[in-house]
């Protein structure tokens, strides 16, 4: 109905009005009606920009709040992790050095058992060989006695008694040997 009216009064200003004016009119009224169809939307379009921006401000603050939690979480968990790290280090500190006090006083005892039984054994060695040095020294001292008396008895020459002294001393090595063997 608005248009017919509009169409009247551009017939009736048609008729009362030069073309520039009326066109002047015409534009000018386009030029409302666009104005006012512009700013509906645009405040329709600032409205729902707003409306967004809030919502994005609204989701923001909730992004925010999850990540602080999300992160509180982690710092626990991390704090509590830190913790439980340090408590099995220790844990494994004191048992390494447990372990090595322990092995070493095994390590120690063995060893004072090795030296004990080392020293018994080069004791009775040593008693052994001072036995049969003896024993041999009185074996050659009367092997000897023997044949500087054969000697005298025969006069033999010197040369019979130094092979006699090596065949005494072959004895004595063959002697030496099997008391070595036998141990």
């Amino acid at each position: 109905m608005e248009e017919f009216k509009k169409e009247d009064d551009f017939v009736n200003m048609s008729l009362s009005v030069s073309p520039e004016k009326y066109f002047d009119a015409r534009f000018d009224g386009q030029e409302k009606l666009f104005t006012e169809k512009f700013n509906g939307l645009k405040t329709q379009f600032d409205e729902r920009f707003n409306s967004l921006e809030a919502r994005i401000d609204n989701l923001e603050s909730k992004f925010d709040e999850k990540f602080n939690s999300f992160e509180a979480r982690i710092d626990n968990l991390e704090s509590k992790f830190d913790g439980k790290i340090n408590n099995l280090e220790s844990k494994f500190d004191e048992r390494i050095n447990s372990l090595e006090s322990k092995f070493d006083e095994r390590i120690n005892s063995l060893e004072s058992k090795f030296d004990e039984r080392i020293n018994s054994l080069e004791s009775k060695f040593d008693q052994r060989i001072n036995g049969l040095e003896t024993k041999f020294d009185g074996e050659i001292k009367i092997l000897l006695e023997k044949i500087e008396s054969v000697d005298k008895k025969l006069n033999w020459t010197s040369n019979l008694t130094f092979a006699i002294l090596g065949l005494a001393l072959v004895m004595v090595g063959t002697l030496f040997a099997k008391l070595v063997l036998h141990f």
